[in-house]
């Protein structure tokens, strides 16, 4: 049964929740924010069905016939303003809403409506694409979307499943089989974040500002694509701008890496092929123009037949060039890499008990306010240097 998957591994996908027929699997969520099954004993009927589903156990494909060299390509949406709001160039739009306009429907990861945490929804409409444009950066709960898209798929419709591999693989457990009507994209993974601490980084800054979130845009371009920029709206109209170098949730997931699902340190999902149709992500390494580096820049990674059928349909939204795979993984090596467990995580997590998230964050890497001034004073010049 599931519960012999160790919690080292299990990815918290929620697909052997699905599959139970009898719904004797629940989740527990541990200290950390992450969920994992809990099997009612006197309920299950020893089906093993949660086994041939889980994507740990197995690693699931559409099929055997994904690409081990994928076709790779620089990719922007030709509409400025929709890739300004996007993370990357835009490819999951441009992608998604050609889908949407030939009957299609989509999957993907939206807000919560405190935007405080995140789940999966269906949508036909251009409203629905809104909401799941932008990449999250923490899990998403999964729970009951799987049988939702089987349920489509059953029903002859069109679907375009959009998660972290791991998700998309345990979506391939579920349905079984192969379906010509199944679509699925991923991204290019540094890790999964826990829940409880994005949320925690929130409700601080409510706090700070004396008012509920509006609106969270992680990625945000308003002072350039490559500043990793997070900007947070308030309902009193305030508004919270950090950066590569001032946010703390930036700096606690992108350079410690300290609060990643463990299962990610020993990731199935980083070789050939990919488990998608198509795998996106930022085209990082490459030489920019000064346009590109406002906007952004997407990379895709063209796995199977399903992939380039895709990014033929959407072609008309995108300005492409085709580049090597090599290009691609020295710009991102995530690709490949996985990431390693944080020293101090056990450290981080107890003192975000009782402490604020940035205090915790800047203490454990020995950041302070003089210090993030002078790198954001460096990388100002190195900006008008470069521009130069």
């Amino acid at each position: 049964m599931i519960d012999k998957i160790s919690r080292q591994d299990c990815v918290g996908c929620k697909a052997c929740g699905d599959i139970c027929p009898v719904g004797a699997i629940t989740y527990d969520t541990d200290k950390e924010g992450f969920w994992f099954p809990k099997i009612k004993k006197d309920l299950c009927v020893g089906c093993g069905l949660c086994d041939t589903t889980c994507p740990v156990l197995e690693c699931h494909y559409a099929s055997s016939e994904n690409y081990r060299d994928p076709k790779v390509y620089k990719v922007y949406h030709k509409d400025k303003e929709i890739r300004y709001n996007s993370t990357s160039g835009a490819l999951y739009y441009g992608l998604a809403d050609a889908f949407l306009k030939n009957g299609g429907y989509i999957v993907g990861c939206v807000y919560d409506d405190d935007w405080k945490g995140a789940h999966h929804m269906i949508s036909s409409t251009c409203d629905g694409l809104k909401k799941i444009m932008r990449t999250k950066y923490f899990q998403s709960d999964t729970e009951g979307i799987y049988k939702q898209v089987k349920n489509l798929l059953d029903s002859g419709k069109k679907v375009l499943f959009c998660g972290a591999p791991c998700q998309v693989s345990a979506l391939y457990g579920y349905v079984g089989k192969e379906y010509e009507n199944l679509y699925t994209l991923d991204f290019i993974c540094l890790g999964i974040n826990s829940p409880l601490v994005f949320r925690k980084f929130i409700e601080e800054l409510e706090k700070k500002y004396n008012s509920e979130v509006t609106e969270v845009h992680l990625k945000n371009k308003s002072r350039g694509w490559p500043n990793l920029g997070t900007m947070v709206r308030f309902q009193n109209g305030r508004k919270y701008y950090g950066n590569k170098i001032t946010d703390p949730w930036v700096n606690s997931y992108v350079s410690m890496r300290i609060h990643i699902r463990r299962s990610c340190a020993n990731c199935r999902y980083k070789s050939f092929p990919r488990i998608a149709d198509i795998s996106m992500g930022d085209f990082w390494g490459l030489k920019y123009t000064a346009e590109e580096e406002k906007y952004g820049v997407s990379v895709a990674l063209v796995n199977s037949r399903k992939g380039e059928e895709l990014l033929k349909n959407g072609a008309d939204n995108f300005v492409m060039e085709e580049r090597t795979l090599g290009e691609a993984i020295k710009g991102n090596p995530m690709i490949e890499g996985r990431v390693k467990i944080h020293s101090g995580r056990e450290e981080f997590f107890k003192r975000i008990e009782d402490e604020p998230f940035s205090k915790v964050v800047w203490s454990m890497k020995g950041s302070n306010k003089s210090k993030r001034l002078m790198e954001t004073i460096k990388s100002s010049v190195k900006t008008v240097i470069k521009r130069r």
